[in-house]
């Protein structure tokens, strides 16, 4: 069995499987070609709009009287948010009209999954959980064009309903290879008609939802019962096909389903009400029975959260939950060690422990984007040498004068001392400063460095190659003569070979003057 595109777990953001209706939605269907062998061209573009990375293992696609069950992992099959997924009957691109494909599934079901070109209905479901489902029929004219995908609009694939409606696809123009057309994987051509156009200029054309493009207070944003263009309550003005269905408290617990309440017929079930164990979602956060048992405010019931702390929760955030929730009945010790981990919890670093529920252990406090090795080897494994501070790790650049291992390569560069552009690790066999040293010293081991002009006679290694006074015109038999440990200058930090120089430089200054005498 192949698989050809897989997005892994990644350690920042944690696939999570599809749980609502619109999470993963059908954007483009390929039935019925006739460029290449039946069968083996069919294939499915699903897009992920659920804002965060999705476990695509578990997921059933359905067509009429066929089923096709995606096995649980290895491997782990995710699509990213805002990104396309395609299944198809045969990787082969050979076969297949040279379409890429993610996943086939002739090798699952071998050719037990069909798709009709003229009559079909095509759902994804995940635990029994509809995500979506595209019905067509022979109105919708697929037929006429086989060897070309069929496309919903790109600004209907945010949008469940909209690619149930036969306005919002057209036939791709795009050409894959050979005869066959589409854009697999890709963002799909925006299709042109009459219902791209807003009639009633109310910001919303037929294709983007609009149920009746003549009246402007009937479209997607409005609420039943308040923009009521004939004076009837129970209009469907936001175009959803319920009526009103927002703004009357039916079980007159103080929350309409505007304000939230997700069972309007149940006096018990609002938002923020006490969750109990019947089957129902009592506060309507989306999970039902999910007690706070370690009373740490967070229970099992993923929502959305700023996972990141950026501030803003969007598409870059993953959905919170408590990770590690206290089992009805526990011991007071369980609960209280449960309720230490919950998404406003402080993560430990490098404890190989997620107390914050983010997916992994802290393991980059100073947020530099390197993380510290963890000190009992277990959850952080990376190369930072000072997770405390956010300019040292690896490839920071390297200040010479802090003394401080900035790029974590296990060496603290020495500075230039004597300001000549040369440090010791870059050769420079006199490097003194000021503060420790007379400044005649100084001086000289200014002048000290690699490359320096060697002046003859002095005794010293003027140009730190190791030589005293190796040039033609410096004729006395010391000239070439090497100079062990490096020479006088061969002690980076100027101790007594430096001073030593001095000496020699001081005793050959008090020849001359005798000689000129």
């Amino acid at each position: 069995m192949t698989w050809l595109a897989l997005t892994l777990y990644s350690s920042t953001a944690a696939a999570i499987p599809p749980e609502g209706l619109g999470d993963l939605l059908v954007t483009e269907v390929q039935a019925d070609t006739n460029a290449v062998a039946p069968y083996y061209g069919e294939w499915v573009e699903v897009y992920n709009n659920a804002g965060h990375t999705l476990d695509l293992n578990g997921l059933v696609i359905e067509s009429s009287g066929f089923t096709l069950t995606i096995p649980a992992g290895p491997p782990v099959l995710t699509v990213d948010a805002g990104g396309y997924f395609v299944f198809g009957a045969s990787d082969n691109t050979a076969l297949n009209g040279g379409v890429q494909v993610d996943y086939s599934w002739d090798e699952v079901t071998s050719h037990a999954f069909n798709l009709s070109l003229a009559d079909d209905i095509l759902t994804l479901t995940y635990e029994g959980v509809v995500l979506d489902e595209v019905d067509w029929d022979s109105t919708w004219g697929w037929q006429a064009s086989p060897d070309s995908a069929h496309q919903v609009q790109p600004s209907a694939s945010s949008n469940e309903w909209a690619n149930g409606l036969l306005w919002n696809w057209c036939s791709s123009t795009t050409i894959v290879a050979g005869a066959i057309k589409g854009t697999p994987g890709e963002e799909n051509e925006q299709c042109g008609d009459e219902y791209n156009v807003d009639n009633d200029g109310d910001g919303y054309a037929e294709f983007q939802g609009d149920c009746d493009d003549e009246h402007a207070d009937i479209n997607p944003d409005a609420i039943d019962g308040v923009a009521d263009p004939y004076g009837v309550a129970d209009d469907d003005a936001d175009c959803d096909g319920v009526r009103d269905d927002g703004i009357t408290d039916d079980d007159g617990d103080g929350w309409t389903e505007v304000d939230g309440d997700c069972d309007d017929e149940e006096i018990g079930t609002y938002p923020g009400a006490v969750e109990a164990l019947d089957g129902q979602d009592n506060d309507c956060d989306g999970c039902e029975d999910d007690v706070d048992y370690d009373r740490d405010g967070w229970t099992v019931c993923k929502v959305e959260c700023d996972s990141n702390g950026d501030g803003v929760i969007d598409a870059s955030d993953s959905l919170c939950y408590d990770c590690k929730e206290a089992p009805e009945g526990a011991t007071q010790e369980v609960i209280d060690a449960c309720a230490e981990y919950n998404p406003d919890a402080a993560d430990v670093p490098y404890d190989g422990n997620d107390q914050d529920c983010d997916g992994f252990d802290e393991c980059d406090v100073d947020g530099d984007g390197y993380t510290a090795t963890s000190a009992a080897g277990a959850g952080c494994d990376g190369y930072d040498c000072n997770d405390g501070d956010a300019a040292v790790h690896p490839g920071a650049p390297e200040d010479i004068q802090n003394g401080i291992d900035d790029d974590c390569d296990g060496v603290v560069d020495l500075p230039d001392r004597d300001g000549d552009g040369f440090t010791g690790e870059g050769g420079d066999c006199m490097d003194l400063d000021a503060e420790t040293y007379p400044a005649a010293q100084v001086a000289l081991s200014a002048q000290v460095y690699p490359g320096a002009t060697e002046v003859c006679f002095d005794q010293v290694d003027n140009d730190c190659d190791g030589f005293i006074d190796n040039l033609p015109a410096c004729t006395r038999g010391a000239s070439t003569a090497r100079v062990r440990g490096g020479g006088l200058c061969g002690v980076v930090d100027g101790g007594a070979n430096s001073l030593l120089a001095l000496l020699a430089l001081g005793t050959l200054t008090a020849r001359r003057a005798r000689r000129n005498a």
